[in-house]
């Protein structure tokens, strides 16, 4: 569960970021226990965030195996990665699909994950300045005030860890 400080949204109902950590927690149990009988991603998102990294991985490759080219899948597989302990190369694989959609409306949402995956290996100046690219690019789109917030609350947790360590 999340500390009373609220998380940060993640776009599947009952799972939310935590505002410290900015990795995925189960918010709302019956949430997120519905939004696991759903969409393949939102499962894998719900696995991650109770902690089930496995099974995440086995979903996210039965998934990515049905649709190969689909970008949350990719994103999603990169996030199993990390979970699984090896946020480098987790990172590297999303630098390679940034470099793949770069342009695109899915750019910014690239940006948010690279960040958090940064955030996870404490480098806090990168992860606000993914954060911060993040935000540009969703107020350019247009990408509505939810979306707008969510980047702007996680450029503003990088940016505080990162006054912490200098």
């Amino acid at each position: 569960m999340i500390p009373a400080r609220g998380g940060i949204g993640t776009g599947v109902a009952g799972i939310e970021r935590d505002p410290e950590t900015l990795l995925p927690v189960v918010s709302d149990e019956g949430l997120a226990s519905a939004a696991a009988a759903g969409d393949p991603g939102d499962r894998v998102v719900v696995l991650l965030a109770r902690g089930d990294y496995v099974a995440a991985g086995e979903l996210v490759a039965e998934a990515r195996l049905a649709d190969p080219q689909d970008l949350r899948l990719r994103m999603l597989d990169a996030d199993v990665v990390r979970a699984s302990g090896d946020p480098h190369r987790a990172i590297t694989r999303l630098r390679g699909l940034l470099e793949e959609f770069a342009g695109t409306d899915r750019e910014a949402s690239l940006h948010e994950l690279l960040g958090v995956l940064h955030h996870t290996t404490h480098d806090h100046l990168a992860a606000a300045h993914r954060f911060r690219r993040a935000v540009e690019l969703r107020i350019a789109h247009a990408d509505g005030p939810e979306a707008v917030e969510t980047a702007r609350r996680l450029l503003r947790a990088a940016e505080r860890r990162a006054g912490e360590v200098r």
